[in-house]
């Protein structure tokens, strides 16, 4: 009865355990966000970020990120508990039992076919047994060694899917951070701009109405100034989003919550010349995809699908270790040991093995030709971004140099009004052109990294880590002056 007991108490402590290990309920998902936002480092948030330290605070804390991190985490801890099917089984039994009355037989002699009259009895009414079984089947081994470096395999499909995840992550922080930047510059510089621009179109109305002036002039002057201005809100519309696309990226929750390294028209923005062959571009690219990688991962644990299907039609073999013990007080050893060897064979798995063979064979030729059909996509990305940077700076420099242009234009507009010599309707022509060009530069430069954020990601190659954020200088002399 002590047994019995023992046995309950393990039992109920196994179901506290148990208890203990539940997950926690959900909370509100506005606290989540908020514990999310207090982790967040203030004193990066708190000065103009560079577009380094966006893609820095999108990689630690961006949210889907951190799925994929846990994602991996969880395809690792597989990986280890597969290794405890490497290991022997091992079966513990315990039993009680009671029984009323107790059993009692007779018996039948077989050779005069008379049956004893009087019963006989060889077990206790009450009784307990206990058994721990040490058994080993090799076919299972094997199997399980399979399926471990099956899991190992997956842990690298995961590794591979999380850069895949932080390349387009790279790839959309770059994008947004950059039009957030310009959509910043354009209502800042654009607000006191507007003004006058709407000052010139009314003035332009009255002397139409009151004939002061030409009114054909008059009218090609407003269409040209409300002209300008549809392009530069539609230019500012591209960018509209983007602090809030941004914020989302970086994992913060407000838009307000930090700020953006400012631009200014005449600022000498950073542009990389194509220096690579495409054909080099394609090695890297073939070396580097994390899909290709995903693939081959993928074509390992099906090629050992087809060796675990071999493995279930042959018989299954191992040894065994056992211990034993009855309470039965009729049977003279109460403890016993015993050892041997089993085999066994499913004779279905056996008559089922050339079709399950043959299915995981194909399975693994699926994954073979994918790959291939991955590896051209893979070709046609690099060559389609390559030609597509080297279209987008094409298309910066000469903006950059219109943009040139326009501001000396405007100088020279600037400079004959006051001289007498020019009117107010060709400087603020002039001084709208000059903005709506140096918009127009700043999104073909938002474009242009755009296009060179996606031939990394046709590459393949992992984003540099980024610099340990510093305050820009020339940013800080900027505000002192504003």
């Amino acid at each position: 009865m002590k047994l019995e007991i023992r046995f309950l108490g393990c039992a109920v402590i196994a179901l506290l355990l148990a208890g203990c290990a539940t997950p926690a309920d959900l909370a509100p998902v506005e606290g989540e966000l908020s514990r999310h936002a207090e982790t967040l480092p203030s004193d990066i948030l708190s000065r103009p970020l560079t577009v380094d330290d966006a893609i820095g605070l999108a990689i630690t804390y961006n949210l889907d990120a951190r799925v994929k991190a846990l994602e991996e985490v969880i395809a690792a801890g597989k990986a280890d508990l597969s290794m405890f099917a490497l290991l022997p089984e091992m079966a513990a039994k315990a039993g009680w039992s009671r029984r009323g009355p107790a059993s009692q037989t007779t018996s039948k002699d077989l050779s005069t076919g008379v049956t004893s009259t009087s019963y006989s009895q060889s077990e206790d009414a009450a009784r307990h047994t206990a058994d721990l079984t040490l058994s080993w089947n090799l076919v299972d081994f094997g199997i399980a060694l399979l399926r471990a470096e099956q899991e190992d395999s997956r842990v690298r499909l995961a590794i591979e899917k999380r850069r895949r995840a932080t390349h387009l992550l790279v790839q959309d922080v770059q994008a947004a951070y950059w039009k957030a930047v310009i959509n910043e510059f354009a209502e800042r510089k654009y607000k006191s701009l507007e003004l006058k621009l709407v000052r010139s179109v009314r003035d332009a109305e009255t002397a139409e109405r009151t004939r002061v002036g030409d009114p054909m002039q008059m009218l090609a002057h407003q269409r040209a100034i409300v002209d300008t201005m549809r392009q530069i809100a539609e230019l500012q519309r591209q960018t509209s989003t983007a602090r809030a696309d941004l914020a989302g990226l970086m994992g913060v929750a407000s838009v307000t919550a930090f700020q953006l390294a400012s631009v200014d028209e005449a600022s000498s923005l950073t542009v990389e010349d194509p220096t690579a062959s495409v054909e080099s571009l394609e090695a890297v690219a073939l070396a580097n995809r994390p899909e290709l990688k995903s693939e081959a991962a993928q074509f390992s644990i099906d090629a050992k699908d087809v060796h675990t299907e071999m493995l279930k039609s042959i018989p299954g073999i191992g040894p065994f270790f056992g211990g034993h013990f009855d309470s039965n007080s009729y049977m003279r050893y109460n403890t016993w040991a015993d050892a041997g060897v089993k085999v066994a064979w499913n004779l279905v798995d056996l008559l089922s093995a050339p079709k399950r063979i043959n299915q995981a064979h194909l399975a693994a030729e699926v994954t073979r030709a994918r790959r291939v059909a991955v590896a051209m996509a893979v070709l046609t990305q690099v060559h389609v971004a390559d030609t597509q940077y080297r279209h987008a700076l094409k298309e910066y420099r000469l903006t950059e140099q219109m943009a040139a242009i326009d501001r000396r234009i405007t100088g020279l507009a600037s400079k004959s009004k006051q001289a007498g010599q020019g009117s107010a309707m060709e400087e603020i022509k002039a001084e709208a052109s000059s903005m709506l060009s140096t918009l127009r530069r700043l999104i073909i430069y938002s474009d242009l990294q755009s296009a060179m954020a996606r031939l990394q990601v046709a590459l393949g190659t992992d984003p540099a880590p980024p610099p340990e954020p510093m305050v820009d200088e020339n940013v800080e002399e900027e505000d002192r002056a504003g």
